[in-house]
C-alpha cells in the first residue's frame, strides 16, 4: 500500500511539474516575441537591414528604389559572347550581349571601387561572372530567364566586389543567336 501511495505522489510531483514547465515556457516564449518585435520596430525605425547593411557611408543600406538618377553612375560592357548550352536537340546556340552596372555615387566604397579604372580592371573578371551564369542555359530558355540570371549576376559581382555599391545589373542588349 505504501509502495502505490509513492507512486501516486510521484505521478502527482511529475504532472505538476510538466504544467509548470509548459506555463514558464509559455511565458518565456511571449517574452522573447515581444522583445523580437521591438527590436525589429528599432531596426526598422533606424533602416537597418538584417545583413548589417553596408551601403552608405553611414552605414545604412539603401534599397535600388531610394537611389536618385543623380546619385547614380553606369558603366557598359558590350560585346560579350557567351556559349549556350545545346537544346535537348543538338542545337548550338550563342548569347551576344551588353552589360549594364548601376553604381550608387553615395556608397562610400564608390570612390574606391566604382571608378573607371578600377572596373576596366575587373572587366575580365565580370564577363567571367556573366559566362559563368548564362552558359548552363540554352537558346530556348535563356531569353525566358533573363531577370533571374540579371539577379544571379547582380549578387555574384557584389560578392567580388565586397560591397553592394552596385545596386544593379541589366542587358542593355540580349540576343540568343542559334549556330
Amino acid at each position: 500500500m505504501k509502495r502505490n501511495m509513492l507512486a501516486i505522489i510521484i505521478l502527482a510531483l511529475l504532472v505538476i511539474n510538466t504544467v509548470l514547465t509548459g506555463i514558464v515556457m509559455l511565458s518565456v516564449m511571449q517574452t522573447n516575441q515581444k522583445t523580437a518585435t521591438v527590436i525589429s520596430d528599432i531596426a526598422s525605425a533606424l533602416e537597418l537591414e538584417a545583413g548589417g547593411g553596408s551601403g552608405t557611408s553611414s552605414g545604412f543600406a539603401r534599397q535600388a528604389s531610394d537611389i536618385t538618377a543623380a546619385e547614380t553612375a553606369n558603366y557598359e560592357i558590350t560585346d560579350i559572347q557567351i556559349s549556350l548550352a545545346k537544346t535537348e536537340s543538338g542545337q548550338s546556340a550563342i548569347l551576344q550581349c551588353s552589360l549594364n552596372i548601376s553604381m550608387d555615387t553615395v556608397n562610400s566604397d564608390y570612390a574606391t571601387l566604382g571608378s573607371s579604372d578600377s572596373l576596366s580592371g575587373a572587366t575580365s573578371k565580370i564577363k567571367s561572372i556573366v559566362n559563368e551564369v548564362v552558359s548552363p542555359y540554352n537558346y530556348d530558355n535563356v531569353a525566358e530567364n533573363q531577370a533571374a540570371i540579371e539577379k544571379e549576376i547582380l549578387e555574384k559581382v557584389q560578392d567580388y566586389f565586397g560591397s553592394a555599391f552596385i545596386y544593379d545589373i541589366s542587358f542593355s542588349s540580349f540576343l540568343p543567336v542559334k549556330m
